[in-house]
């Protein structure tokens, strides 16, 4: 589950007091804010060509998100110089002043758990790739920041948007990239300009985002409204599905009206069948009787040809569901793969074929339809 705040006057920031705030809440295990800074990442010769988001975790963090690692490992407690990368920021990596955009860019080729990246914290021209040293205001030239070294010990999938493109680096390592980069910034733009952007000081920023995670999913819905009374915004998966159990709700009861109706008029149908074949039988029923036969044997007889119809009409109902499911992912994909990505659209699960043939429903609809023929025969 996720909350953020909103810049309002009128609304609590997302601070190290409200974090502590969201943890006293009962059920929560964990509040992850989302600690990051914007910084550059260089790889030999080569440097990305805009500045990364670089977040920092705690190794029971990062194991708390799930991110998984498709090469090499995550980060872990005790880990400091080191960083994991989503897969698709290998691609971003481009030597000389300005990327040639029209030509495909190669991916950097790093030794997972060997080579060392370079993380540079200060900002660089965007025309000429040149390190800004110089105080707009003032003219002053400053010092820019040396970069910080780091292994590369994990690389993200590139299937996942929420590691795509981001550089995940220890708590201990990215404090004291943002304490350089603070210290980068206040020189080169000034302390009024660290002020609106930033703040009063370092104490006073808040979190734009915060992952909590919450000891059992049934308090998720509890914990998000307690959050949404303190003043943020909290969404979850939970709120989701929630809403996806109604409307599903909604479409279980349409369809089982539908179901009841059609159950309905199959027994008038297998009744009005079972009563026209007593009547056009009755020579038969006669020489039935004058040969022996009891009257309830010639009950159970048609109340056997009731309970075949019903069964053979629930088994045709089965081929036809499939091959209408068939027909509709045939046809319906083609038509669809562009908005949808391809795959089924309709699907009958084997458990529910099954479950409608071990269903009495078909059986229940014979017998009654063939007791009715059978009141019929006996008037």
């Amino acid at each position: 589950m996720s909350s953020w705040y909103n810049s309002s006057d009128d609304i609590p920031k997302l601070n190290v007091k409200g974090i502590e705030a969201i943890m006293q809440i009962e059920g929560v295990e964990m509040v992850i804010p989302d600690r990051v800074i914007n910084a550059y990442v260089q790889f030999g010769k080569k440097r990305t060509s805009w500045a990364l988001e670089i977040f920092g975790l705690s190794g029971e963090e990062m194991e708390a998100k799930g991110y998984e690692i498709e090469e090499g490992r995550n980060i872990m407690p005790g880990d400091k110089d080191v960083m994991v990368m989503g897969k698709s920021v290998l691609t971003e990596f481009y030597k000389g002043k300005e990327p040639v955009w029209s030509a495909e860019n190669p991916p950097i080729e790093p030794k997972i758990g060997e080579d060392e990246l370079e993380i540079l914290v200060g900002n660089y021209n965007y025309s000429d790739g040149e390190p800004e040293d110089v105080n707009p205001d003032t003219g002053k030239k400053i010092d820019f920041p040396e970069e910080y070294e780091a292994t590369l010990v994990g690389v993200f999938g590139d299937y996942d948007y929420n590691t795509a493109y981001k550089v995940f680096v220890p708590l201990e390592l990215f404090n004291e990239l943002k304490a350089a980069k603070r210290e980068y910034e206040l020189e080169l733009n000034g302390e009024e300009w660290y002020k609106d952007t930033y703040g009063k000081d370092t104490e006073e920023e808040a979190y734009d985002n915060a992952d909590v995670k919450v000891s059992d999913e049934d308090l998720v819905v509890e914990v998000q409204e307690k959050i949404t009374e303190m003043g943020y915004t909290a969404y979850s998966n939970m709120s989701y599905v929630e809403d996806m159990q109604q409307i599903s709700g909604g479409i279980q009861a349409l369809l089982g009206g539908i179901g009841a109706v059609s159950l309905f008029v199959a027994a008038i149908g297998i009744t009005n069948t079972m009563m026209m074949a007593t009547y056009e039988r009755t020579r038969e029923i006669g020489i039935m009787k004058v040969i022996g036969a009891k009257i309830t044997d010639i009950q159970s007889m048609f109340l056997i040809e009731a309970l075949m119809i019903g069964a053979i009409g629930g088994g045709v109902g089965i081929v036809f569901s499939y091959a209408i499911s068939a027909i509709i992912n045939i046809v319906g994909v083609s038509f669809a793969a562009g908005m949808m990505g391809g795959g089924k659209l309709s699907i009958i699960p084997v458990w529910l074929a099954v479950a409608f043939v071990c269903n009495t429903d078909w059986i229940g609809i014979g017998i009654f339809s063939g007791e009715k023929s059978n009141e019929a025969f006996g008037s």
